[in-house]
């Protein structure tokens, strides 16, 4: 990290920035944090695609959809935060504490073949993800992997298409780094789709294996037609790795291997790549065992310097991107088990890097390499406690209160969907459980978590499945995101109890869909275009004919909210709408400051987060849509829900939970070492998720235990309550906890 420059932020959006990182073709990367929160990595837009209206609505659609990737026990760092709306955009992920995979080869030379298969497992793993969002990363380089401690991870993926939309690129480009582009990105007309991808990966393995540029150095032109004509050198890398990498960078992509199928060739699987990406995992041979009490870890040695990126090349413009092919998640089920718990110590081992932890230099093993040890528990420092908030204590209980909850079941139904919302929905009789699944399913379960049906809804990855809804005759309804096969509208579905499609309503629109909501006999489904101006709300009633359709300026980014015989939604027109129930007439509508999120009612007070250049608020509007008070630093940013409790209103940004009065007084702040999601609340306790860990706060933000209930995957979805349990989403599929009265 580089001290900052004259020129420099002081401060990005609520983030205090404390150093300089790196620079690229992008824009200018800083670390950052908020005051008693993680560090994150902050990327800030060169002002020339800042000026670009097409670049802000690309850019606004590609974080959102990167925001639902990565996490713990992932290969990709998550995007944490954003605001699309800044003077220069910015987004915030994960800061990664280790140098990138090409100053640790320029410094330290090739990576040990055990480490390269390794990578390749890993990166097959992160790939796999992205694809599933119905994104291609289109520039996987050395300098966009990192090499943490507990394993690799990919970073800026989604960040090149909104490159693509600039009026640098509007004559007909795309933008990649030379070296790293595959053929069909120079080819004009092409198409660029997840094997565009895999040729990068392998050209990254062969440069990790070897040590030098698989296509050689040179001038851009040279290097480029290189690629054109496969005229690589792999003599550097060992025989063990050339069939894999030599696959990779076949000129066909049909004939390239898929993510998975790279994992599979590397010798891994993801428990093995989970079991091996330990401390040590880039040495030649596995690190022996710690003896008992030993609890040192090994550390890449972090850049002490700026390095600017590979020089970005310009190439003929493509086609959109091609979705993944959807792969079939085998369904198994577990009893009442134990959950798997994370590793406690190698997120101790993350905090410790991001504090500053001393590291000190010992001989053996790979040169340059340095270890770290973590501070003794109760002697403070970053490293002390588990994830979770205000000094928490083991993974079970909080400084020795009797945790009030134990899990009764997990149900492995696969990979959940990633939108906003509830993670699951019950029948009215409470007897069945629904769950959407990344892979375009809807399933469900019974009350002991053992499936009664599945239904596939998406034969294409990138049309997700939204969290159900249920009206009060047990007809289930989802709204499945766009698929390029049919043109791009997304659709409203109804399921029956029985698990057999009733009807289905094309939704107009190029964007994901947020949850549909039930409301006596009606059904409402959100619809919209974020890079134009259509967008709107629809009501159907159970058999499927239309009730009444409200066009608004801009689509809706989150589900709508029925109070009474009103709904309030927000959407890209920066307006609050208000519609009556019955028939969709408007009542009113109030502009903010830009997108406005999901609201929460309290009395004759209603609450909405948004945010603008300057930073993140929560707006209090009367019933009659007056705005009365504005609260900088309060709101969750345009894509959260702002939830009521009484008179207090409670709004999640990253790893604070917020609570704020209903006259905008600032009541109190939760702050979570991890990701927190939106709340749910009964008999004066909050539950949220806060990483691996169910917490149960009171009404005053103090934690009154937690409970280890492993890894969420990239799931984003809130915790739901029925009656004496507590359903979350897991990274496998959906948990059922019981709670203690």
């Amino acid at each position: 990290m580089e001290a900052l420059r004259a020129s420099d932020p002081r401060r990005i959006g609520p983030y205090e920035v404390l150093g300089r990182l790196g620079a690229g073709g992008m824009g200018e990367v800083y670390l950052a944090e908020v005051r008693g929160g993680p560090r994150l990595a902050v990327k800030v837009v060169r002002s020339e695609h800042a000026q670009d209206r097409t670049f802000r609505a690309r850019f606004r659609q590609e974080v959102r959809a990167a925001q639902t990737i990565g996490g713990a026990g992932t290969y990709t760092a998550r995007v944490m935060d954003a605001d699309t709306e800044a003077e220069r955009p910015w987004m915030a992920t994960e800061f990664v504490d280790g140098p990138n995979l090409r100053d640790a080869v320029l410094d330290h030379g090739a990576l040990p073949e055990r480490a390269v298969l390794l990578l390749a497992g890993a990166f097959g793993e992160a790939l796999a993800a992205i694809h599933a969002k119905g994104m291609v990363h289109r520039d996987l380089k050395p300098s966009n992997i990192l090499l943490a401690a507990d394993g690799p991870r990919v970073i800026d993926f989604g960040i090149v298409r909104a490159l693509e939309a600039t009026a640098l690129t509007n004559t007909g480009a795309v933008v990649g780094s030379v070296g790293y582009v595959s053929p069909e990105q120079i080819r004009n007309g092409a198409q660029v789709g997840p094997p565009s991808d895999v040729f990068s990966l392998g050209a990254v393995l062969a440069y990790a294996a070897a040590g030098r540029e698989p296509f050689g150095e040179g001038q851009d032109s040279v290097i480029l037609l290189r690629i054109l004509t496969r005229d690589f050198d792999l003599s550097g890398v060992p025989e063990g790795l050339r069939g894999l990498v030599e696959s990779c960078l076949r000129d066909d992509p049909a004939d390239r291997p898929t993510p998975a199928e790279v994992v599979e060739a590397a010798g891994h699987t993801a428990r093995s790549l989970r079991k091996a990406m330990g401390p040590g995992w880039i040495r030649a041979e596995p690190e022996a065992a710690p003896e008992p009490g030993d609890d040192a870890r090994w550390v890449p040695e972090p850049e002490s310097g700026e390095r600017p990126s590979r020089v970005e090349y310009v190439a003929p413009v493509t086609v959109p991107d091609a979705p993944a092919p959807v792969t079939d998640h085998l369904v198994t089920m577990t009893g009442p088990a134990a959950p798997a718990r994370s590793s406690s110590s190698r997120r101790a081992l993350l905090r410790a890097l991001a504090g500053g932890a001393a590291l000190a230099a010992v001989g053996g093993g790979v040169g340059g390499w340095l270890w770290l040890r973590e501070p003794d528990p109760g002697k403070g420092g970053a490293a002390s406690g588990a994830s979770g908030g205000r000094g928490s204590a083991s993974p079970s209980g909080s400084a020795g209160k009797a945790v009030r909850a134990s899990i009764l079941w997990r149900a492995a139904t696969g990979k959940p969907s990633d939108t906003l919302g509830p993670c699951a929905a019950l029948a009215p009789d409470g007897g069945t459980v629904y769950v959407a699944g990344a892979d375009g399913s809807l399933r469900a379960l019974a009350t002991d978590g053992t499936q009664r049906w599945r239904l596939t809804l998406s034969n294409a990855e990138y049309g997700s499945v939204s969290s159900p809804a249920v009206s009060s005759d047990g007809t289930v309804f989802v709204a499945v995101g766009p698929q390029q096969e049919n043109g791009g509208s997304g659709r409203l579905v109804a399921v029956g109890a029985a698990g057999r499609s009733r009807w289905t309503k094309d939704l107009p629109g190029n964007y994901g869909y947020e949850g549909p909501v039930t409301a006596g006999d009606l059904v409402l489904a959100g619809y919209g275009d974020p890079l134009g101006s259509t967008g709107g709300l629809r009501a159907y009633d159970t058999t499927g004919r239309t009730v009444w359709t409200q066009p608004m300026g801009g689509g809706p980014d989150v589900a709508a909210l029925v109070v009474g015989k009103v709904v309030y939604v927000g959407g890209y027109d920066n307006y609050l709408h208000a519609f009556a129930l019955a028939d969709g007439h408007e009542l009113w509508r109030t502009r903010l400051d830009s997108d406005v999120a999901r609201p929460a009612v309290a009395g004759n007070t209603i609450a909405v987060g948004s945010n603008d250049q300057n930073g993140y608020y929560l707006y209090g509007l009367g019933t009659d849509g007056r705005r009365t008070w504005k609260k900088e630093g309060r709101g969750g940013g345009y894509t959260s829900y702002t939830t009521a409790v009484g008179s207090v209103f409670l709004a999640v940004n990253g790893t604070r939970l917020m609570a704020t009065g209903s006259d905008g007084t600032a009541l109190w702040t939760y702050r979570g070492n991890a990701p927190v999601t939106d709340p749910v609340t009964r008999d004066g306790t909050v539950y949220l998720r806060c990483g691996t860990e169910l917490h149960a706060l009171d009404t005053k933000g103090a934690l009154r235990w937690k409970l280890e209930v492993g890894d969420g995957g990239d799931a984003q979805s809130s915790p739901v309550l029925a009656g004496d349990r507590l359903y979350m989403a897991a990274s496998d599929g959906l948990i059922a906890v019981r709670l203690s009265t």
